[in-house]
């Protein structure tokens, strides 16, 4: 097994995920500097739902508890868990047919 093209492919796959979890936190008017109000009702001129307004709250808390490299760090981190969870079950044929 070539542990080195899974390690580069690791690395590579956190700062991925890292970027791609920081432009959806910018989506939702949350950046490294402000997050504007937190119980807002309009980002960036669109409505949230009753469900983005509290998973939007509940990201603040964690970066305020936190901080917002540790929070993004964390999401990336679950996503990628999950994603090589998801491809264990493909490969060894734990996931019903056609998912």
């Amino acid at each position: 097994m070539d542990k080195k093209a899974i390690e580069t492919y690791a690395v590579w796959a956190r700062k991925e995920l890292i970027a791609q979890v920081k432009q959806r936190a910018y989506f939702y008017g949350i950046d490294e500097k402000d997050y504007g109000e937190k119980n807002a009702d309009v980002i960036m001129g669109r409505v949230l739902s009753a469900k983005e307004k509290s998973q939007r709250n509940d990201f603040i808390v964690e970066i305020e508890r936190r901080g917002f490299e540790q929070t993004l760090e964390e999401v990336a981190y679950t996503w990628f868990n999950r994603f090589v969870a998801l491809r264990y079950m493909e490969v060894n044929d734990y996931l019903p047919s056609h998912v």
